[in-house]
């Protein structure tokens, strides 16, 4: 692994960590029966501040080499030839490709918001049904329920559950209460329930809080587990954007090299006999192994992409993502 894919990804498990630790704290702070231990505040608030100061460090150090690149080959020599003559406009409308390569950030932007919008979301739906167990409790009408029969479906199928039996003032009802502690109830024991006499089928148990909050997990979860990877991709695509703005098009002859243990290689070699080595970057914009094509480079550096005429899935002309391997290499 090289110094920059390591700050990397201390990068974006310091994001992990923020997030995970951000929606604990939230949760604690919104929760309204909620204690905290002594020092549980100040220590959850440092990690936060640490974590997310580790972040932006990682970030800072990852894009420390760039930066080098960027700032001892201001004319971009070292990656694309001069602009002199033609790079094949006539075949394709490049500047209309450069527009399109802002639309991919764009899109890659609002995906990743779309993402950080599920877990707020699912974080925000877990707190609110937290929040009405809560109010249930403590304006509900409490009365004896017996247990009619217990629900403990295999891993993975369901939520543990118990079925009661309850009775309000002019009728009698049946609710599944989901369970959140370990309690092993059985048939027929006495449970004291709490109903909303305005909506008497609104039960939990003064043990059981019975939040219905799954789907908010799963949103929380996936927006979890998604954001850091997205908001790297949308951060990606804006670096590539800008440098091909800044650099413009190249035309080249390029080949593909699949690779089995290592991301996908591409040899790419200008019309002025210069060579380069390229590298895929992680993305859903992969290149067809197809050798000798021709196929159109911008940007510098880690910043670069390669603009295929076509792709085999997708009509019209095809953005691919990549770092460069080495400088554009003049002879041989």
């Amino acid at each position: 692994m090289t110094r920059r894919m390591a700050w990397s990804a201390v990068s974006v498990l310091a994001v992990l960590v923020f997030l995970f630790f951000g929606a604990g704290t939230a949760y604690s702070l919104l929760t309204p029966d909620y204690v905290f231990a002594d020092g549980e505040l100040a220590g959850e608030a440092a990690i936060l501040t640490g974590s997310l100061a580790l972040a932006a460090v990682g970030a800072h150090r990852s894009q420390a080499a760039d930066r080098r690149l960027r700032d001892g080959v201001p004319d971009f020599g070292a990656w694309l030839p001069g602009r002199a003559g033609s790079h094949g406009e006539g075949r394709i409308d490049l500047d209309a490709q450069t527009v399109r390569l802002r639309r991919t950030a764009r899109r890659a932007t609002a995906i990743a918001a779309v993402c950080g919008v599920l877990f707020v979301g699912g974080l925000a739906g877990i707190i609110a049904a937290d929040r009405a167990a809560a109010a249930l409790l403590a304006t509900g009408v409490r009365v004896d329920g017996s247990v009619l029969s217990v629900v403990n479906p295999a891993k993975g199928d369901g939520t543990p559950s118990i079925w009661v039996r309850y009775h309000s003032p002019d009728a009698s009802w049946t609710g599944e209460i989901d369970r959140d502690t370990d309690h092993a109830y059985h048939e027929g024991e006495v449970v004291t329930v709490v109903y909303d006499p305005a909506d008497p089928a609104h039960v939990r148990t003064t043990a059981e809080p019975n939040a219905s909050s799954g789907f908010s997990v799963v949103l929380l979860i996936c927006g979890f587990a998604a954001l850091p990877v997205t908001a790297t991709s949308a951060v990606g695509w804006r670096r590539r954007a800008r440098a091909v703005e800044a650099t413009g098009w190249r035309i080249a002859t390029v080949t593909v090299v699949p690779a089995v243990r290592r991301a996908t290689e591409i040899e790419a070699r200008y019309r002025d006999g210069s060579a380069i080595e390229l590298r895929c970057a992680l993305s859903l914009h992969r290149p067809d192994a197809l050798a000798r094509r021709r196929a159109w480079i911008g940007g510098w550096g880690r910043q670069m992409v390669v603009l295929f005429p076509y792709g085999s899935d997708t009509p019209g002309p095809h953005l691919v993502p990549v770092s460069a391997l080495t400088p554009r290499a003049t002879t041989g």
